[in-house]
């Protein structure tokens, strides 16, 4: 049996799934709900899993520790930070909750490269992967002083902490096709998601 990090892994679940027209969280890909894929690829590697949610007793049944945001409606950087906070842990990998294709290799690559950095993220096409990162605790006193001014761009944070970008090239060796970073944003996304989840079988 592997050895878990002695990291958190925090799901995002905070979203209003306004293009899905449901909470995409819950919406089933093969006998699972969405998140529980997302739980069961991450859990192995943690010592413990956070989900942060508006909506928590939408999540009880997964037997996770489960946290309200501590500043409502502030995006992802909001998650992050309420999930940071409560992490037990000094780093923690946030993902979010609707990306059901999570390379556990990767993610433990990700995990690997943290000590010594504050952020762990990927980058690609000039753009950053945010919910797919790794955080340290010391990102948290930015990320509040961004939130007590309203400004909630979490590529904020990378500049001003320690951070360690994994380019493309890094990425594939893991993952060639890069599909840990597709998410479910539309009713089309969920129905690839079921093919790929089909297919893969």
């Amino acid at each position: 049996m592997m050895k878990k990090n002695k990291f958190t892994g925090i799901v995002l679940a905070g979203g209003f799934s306004s293009r899905f027209g449901t909470n995409k969280a819950l919406a089933k890909i093969g006998s699972d709900k969405l998140i529980e894929h997302v739980v069961a690829r991450i859990e192995p590697l943690f010592e413990e899993v956070i989900i942060v949610t508006n909506d928590p007793l939408d999540y009880v049944e997964l037997g996770k520790t489960i946290v309200t945001d501590i500043v409502p409606h502030q995006g992802p950087l909001g998650g992050i930070y309420t999930g940071l906070f409560f992490s037990r842990h000094e780093y923690a990998f946030v993902v979010a909750c609707d990306m059901p294709f999570v390379n556990s290799d990767f993610v433990q690559f990700l995990v690997d490269n943290a000590h010594g950095n504050d952020v762990v993220v990927p980058s690609f096409d000039n753009k950053f992967e945010p919910l797919h990162a790794i955080y340290g605790r010391r990102c948290l006193r930015h990320m509040k002083s961004l939130l007590e001014r309203d400004r909630r761009q979490v590529m904020e944070i990378f500049r001003r902490v320690k951070t360690l970008k994994i380019g493309e090239e890094e990425i594939r060796k893991f993952d060639p096709e890069m599909k840990c970073f597709f998410n479910i944003n539309t009713v089309d996304d969920w129905e690839r998601a079921l093919k790929e989840f089909e297919a893969g079988k």
